[in-house]
């Protein structure tokens, strides 16, 4: 019963990218870089500063190495290279990514040939892998090594920093985008890029696969709905594997999308198994069959370019989503929404589904409060709050006070107080000043700008500077006033500095009489 699960249901059995001609595993020095995932050309390697950092975990016999960086900033072919040179005996175990497949199975594959030593190669891992290898028991003999992008190891899907040995590739330095100029790469001359791929790799058949390669507009759509598609599962990183079923779905509903269709409208079956034939003869896409089924992913230069471009991730994909995902799978599309920036489909996804971290919540609901939406942001604050963020009491009592809702605000303001928070205790005896002030309660205002400039925090306290200034120069105190910007301008806090600039400016260039609050013509 091996690899059942307690719904009955047994785990696909992982299929290898990379076997000799009998279907077995290579040496590691037998697979090509190719193989590993190198975009061609490759050319001759151009040494990284990374080569050292890995020289040192290859030779102190690191069992988990994730190297990681921007898309196209050469992690693989770093990785590869270190990998070829330092291990070239090593059986390497190289599978095609399924989400459905545990990383404990394929750990459990390489340690076949833990006694002479094997690798498990996961290129481009995604978010499930990366969030498993964080409790992977790597058995004596066997290395896992990992390429992945950065933005992952730090969104809220991975929460946890990885075990073993993590490397930062980072961009070209200056001598290495030289060295790769003076080589034998063909590199344009008037290249600027920092990353390698961005030098060496030819996107533009890529890009113009994406906008579509045919004049026809009919075969136009149907390959730019299949890649569309694809591009959008591979960006999204969902813990699912695109079966065949589900292509057909999403192809239909990005094909009627394209071309303005009723969303009742018949799509062409024979149309889409063209475009799957010319995207596999282009190697845009990988079909993988195992256990009857057969599922698809994209080229990472698909996503790498719509990236570049910019490009929104398709309404097609987050109806999906929303309708055929099961709550787990929907939170973590829901958490890369947010890692990418997509506030809105983010809330949207994760609105009525539990362990949402609470820095999420937080930030939907400030993002929320900055465009406008206020009773959107009012909910997810109050989210934020039930889960004991302290920051959003602050913001939602600054949200309450501008909507006129002066006790509300009050009351929030003052539950950040008790908190004990210090920086946010003090930008709410900020936010109570300022409401104090405008109820027309000045030297209650006074109590607590002065209460949040003997806090701990050194910005509010800048802050509280130009608060007190502010109050002074209103009650016609300009020497006081004065007096708090030019201690707030000593403090080198930026926001402070600059607002006490401002109007410390103001006060200068004020007329005579004007300064002192007393009227034309009038004795001070």
């Amino acid at each position: 019963m091996a690899g059942w699960s307690l719904t009955g249901r047994s785990n696909p059995k992982p299929v290898l990218k990379v076997a000799d001609e009998r279907g077995r595993p290579p040496r590691l020095a037998d697979a090509s870089l190719g193989d590993l995932g190198v975009h061609a050309p490759q050319g001759p390697y151009v040494p990284r500063e990374a080569d050292t950092v890995l020289e040192k975990h290859f030779a102190d016999e690191a069992q988990l190495v994730v190297v990681h960086g921007k898309r196209l900033v050469g992690a693989t072919r770093t990785l590869a290279e270190a990998a070829r040179t330092h291990l070239p005996d090593h059986t390497l175990y190289a599978f095609h990514p399924d989400p459905r497949v545990p990383l404990t199975e394929l750990i459990s594959a390489a340690k076949r040939s833990a006694k002479n030593g094997a690798v498990l190669w996961l290129d481009d891992a995604g978010s499930e892998q990366l969030t498993q290898l964080a409790a992977a028991e790597i058995p004596p003999g066997v290395r896992v090594l990992v390429t992945a992008r950065s933005a992952l190891l730090g969104g809220t899907r991975l929460p946890d920093p990885l075990p073993g040995a993590v490397v930062d590739v980072g961009s070209l330095t200056t001598a290495e985008a030289d060295a790769l100029r003076e080589g034998e790469n063909e590199v344009p001359a008037d290249a600027k890029g920092d990353r390698v791929g961005l030098l060496l790799v030819p996107l533009e058949p890529v890009r113009t696969a994406l906008s579509g390669d045919s004049e026809e507009r009919s075969i136009r759509f149907d390959r730019q709905a299949l890649l569309h598609a694809l591009t959008d599962w591979h960006r999204m990183d969902p813990p699912v594997a695109l079966t065949a079923k589900m292509l057909t779905t999403l192809y239909g509903d990005y094909r009627r999308e394209l071309a303005h269709l009723d969303g009742r409208a018949a799509v062409s079956n024979p149309g889409r198994e063209r475009a799957i034939e010319w995207a596999l003869e282009l190697g845009l896409i990988t079909e993988v069959f195992g256990r009857g089924n057969e599922y698809y992913y994209g080229n990472t230069l698909l996503s790498a370019v719509a990236d570049g471009q910019r490009r929104p991730v398709s309404g097609p994909f987050w109806r999906y989503v929303a309708g055929a995902f099961d709550p787990a799978a929907r939170r973590a599309a829901g958490l890369t929404a947010f890692d990418r920036g997509d506030y809105p489909h983010a809330r949207d996804l994760l609105d009525q589904l539990d362990h949402v971290p609470q820095h999420v919540k937080y930030v939907i609901a400030y993002r929320a409060h900055r465009g406008g939406s206020v009773a959107i942001a009012r909910r997810w604050y109050e989210k934020a709050i039930a889960d004991g963020s302290v920051p959003a009491m602050v913001d939602l009592g600054v949200l309450e006070a501008a909507e006129g809702k002066a006790e509300e605000a009050r009351s929030w303001f003052q539950q950040a107080v008790d908190s004990g928070d210090a920086a946010e205790s003090a930008r709410a005896m900020r936010g109570l000043g300022v409401l104090e002030k405008e109820q027309g309660n000045p030297e209650q205002a006074k109590q607590w700008f002065t209460d949040a400039l003997a806090s701990e925090d050194s910005v509010q306290a800048a802050n509280a500077m130009v608060d007190l200034g502010v109050l002074a120069e209103e009650q016609g105190d300009v020497e006081e006033a004065r007096s708090w910007y030019e201690k707030a301008a000593e403090t080198h806090q930026p926001a402070a500095v600059t607002v006490a600039g401002a109007n410390l400016r103001v006060l200068t260039d004020a007329p005579a009489g004007e300064e002192t609050g007393a009227e034309p013509g009038e004795d001070a």
